[in-house]
Order: C-alpha cells, then structure tokens, then sequence
C-alpha cells in the first residue's frame, strides 16, 4: 500500500498573528482527535507571560478533516483571549516555565472506566532550548470540573539524558503506549542534534511503565514518532527536530511513513526503510526549515476514509523580522511579535492507494 502527496494547508501563521486574539504570540505542536461529533486540535501556545500552555481549536461540529474552518477557542466574555486548558503551574513546581507537545488520549483506567488525558512536556527552565533543568513527561486528567494536573511527572530522563519530551500516547489493545524523544540537551544554536526514540508501555498510563525499548538511534536523530491505526495494522509518521536558525550542516527536514503490524516499540516491526512523504527542504516557505509534531488520522467518512490527514507544525524559513514586518505594514497589517523564528500549523492530505492502483 502506497500514499500520494494531495495538497499541503496552512492553518495557522504566527507571522499572519490570530485575528483579534491577543494574548497569544505563536501556537505550534497541534494534536488533532475527535472527541464526540467535533475534532478538535490541542496545541501549545507561547503566551504574553513568556511560558507556554495548551490551547485548543475546533472544528464546527459534523465538518471533517478537509474543513479549514478550525477556531481557536476563548473566553465567553473576551474573544480577543484565547483560553487555556488550565492555568499554568506555580512556582517552584517542575513545569513552571509551560506546558509543551499536548497529546489527548481516551483509554481506560486501571478500573476500566472511560480516561481522558493530555500527556505533555513540562520544563522548568527559562530557557527553552539548551536548556538547565530536565523536561519530563506529564499528564492532566479529565473531571467533571475541568482538566486537573497530575502533579508529579509520570516519566522523567536519566543521568546519561536527564531529558524526555515528544511523548506521542496511544491507547492501543488494552495498553497506555508512548513514543518519545530523549536526549542530553534541546540543540540551541550550537551543538549538532542527537535525539533518541523510546517506546514504553503501562496498564494504567500513570505508573509501572515497562523498561524503554530503543526503537530510532542518534544516528538517525528522529524527533517524533506518531502512531495511528491503517486499513492493516498501524503506521508511524517521523520527522526530525526543526533547523531554528538555518544552519549547514543539519539532519534533512520532512515527514517519513513506516508501516507495522504492531503498535509498539520493536524496531524489527516497522519498515525498515521510512519512506518521504513530505520534503520540507524543498517545500513552501511555511514549512521550509523543518516539520515537527505530526498527528495523522484517516478521514472518517465515506468520501475520505483513503485519506491521511498530517497535521504538524512547519518552521518558516523567513526569520528576519524586520522584512516580515515591513511587509506586513505595506498591507496595512500589523507585524507580527519580534521572535528568533516563526512557526505555522498545517497540514498534508495523502491518498492511500491500493497496490492494484498502481498498475
């Protein structure tokens, strides 16, 4: 089974701002379920008060996945603020600097009642890349009242690579699984990327997780792995960490497709050669210094179920922001706020096509 390029979609465009909402400077990192009749996107926003927190966008309930109608969601009485989650933590707390990577996920709790999650990355140092203090893992819960923090990490690093960020959780037969990315150190401007894979697994999604299973090395420095189930089996869709300030020599940027029979860790279970579906280096501007945080579902109507829908978000590879801002002023837009980079949230459609198809 094979997968055709359709269309690319930008969304979302922190040089383009968020219409009236102004308490937002850029939201990235977008994770797309459907929740009821709605689909609605998680993603992590960086707010006025410099930390990042999770944010939500919607589609208008029984619209599919080709809709770009997504609206970013605020206060009832303040559409001009968009509204988090959940306030962020308080000080002295683990992930007081933000809340990164949302991942939601319904499964089942260790008594086998329905659980809502949102995994994420939490950190608590200022600086986001070459960072001092570890990132680790955690998870807000869903109750009658709201979102509520787990106040603990539910996965932390070691010694040898304190970090661990990128979790990508599925709830896949009767087990919490999660891909994600550990390393020494976030790559700043200095220092060439060295990101590991590992995949973990728990009843409950909160404790006992099995030990790592290494399933990409830093030789091939992937940064996501996102899991979804296909027609047989299950698919994974790689990228790499984004090129922030252009550099030469940097890992190729894209997106790659393996295939499974498995949803789990071991490296023998997937495709042995990832296969480029998206090549960012010679895409659209949007997109062009690199792809992060893909979520990928097939439609789920008649008319779209060979459709894989990729959303992710795309590093502009215009950084200047003078020239941006120049520009928008002879449109008579405002610029957007000063930032080192600027990302955008998309997405790719790719059409699944049966083997007797391609001949």
């Amino acid at each position: 089974m094979n997968h055709q390029l359709v269309k690319t979609v930008k969304l979302f465009d922190q040089t383009e701002k968020y219409g009236e909402i102004r308490n937002i400077f850029g939201v990235g990192d977008p994770h797309v379920a459907k929740i009821n009749d709605q689909w609605v996107m998680f993603m992590g926003g960086f707010q006025r008060n410099f930390k990042n927190n999770i944010f939500t966008a919607t589609l208008p309930a029984g619209e599919t996945l080709d809709s770009n109608n997504w609206t970013i969601e605020t206060y009832d009485d303040n559409p001009k603020k968009a509204k988090p989650i959940a306030p962020n933590s308080e000080k002295g707390s683990w992930d007081y600097y933000g809340y990164h990577t949302p991942c939601y996920v319904s499964g089942e709790d260790k008594n086998g009642e329905k659980a809502e999650r949102i995994y994420y990355t939490g950190h608590g140092s200022k600086n986001v890349l070459d960072n001092h203090a570890p990132y680790s893992i955690g998870v807000f819960n869903k109750t009658p009242k709201g979102w509520e923090r787990f106040p603990a990490p539910i996965l932390t690093g070691t010694p040898e690579s304190p970090n661990v960020l990128e979790p990508k959780v599925r709830f896949f037969k009767g087990k919490w699984r999660i891909w994600y990315v550990t390393t020494k150190q976030e790559t700043g401007k200095k220092g060439y990327p060295q990101y590991r894979i590992q995949y973990v697994e728990s009843l409950d999604g909160l404790t006992d997780w099995s030990e790592p299973e290494n399933l990409f090395f830093e030789k091939e420095n992937y940064y996501d792995a996102s899991v979804h189930a296909a027609a047989v089996g299950y698919e994974m869709v790689v990228c790499r960490s984004t090129n922030l300030y252009g550099r030469n020599p940097f890992p190729k940027q894209g997106l790659w497709l393996l295939k499974g029979l498995e949803p789990n860790g071991k490296r023998n279970n997937w495709s042995s050669e990832p296969k480029l579906i998206l090549d960012a280096e010679n895409g659209e501007n949007w997109y062009q210094n690199g792809t992060a945080n893909p979520s990928c579902q097939y439609g789920d109507t008649k008319a779209d179920i060979n459709t894989l829908y990729v959303f992710f978000t795309g590093l502009n590879k215009q950084r200047n922001w003078l020239q941006i801002a120049l520009r928008r002023l002879t449109k008579g837009k405002k610029p957007p706020f000063p930032s080192p980079f600027y990302f955008s949230i998309g997405r790719i459609e790719l059409k699944r096509i049966e083997e007797d198809e391609l001949t």
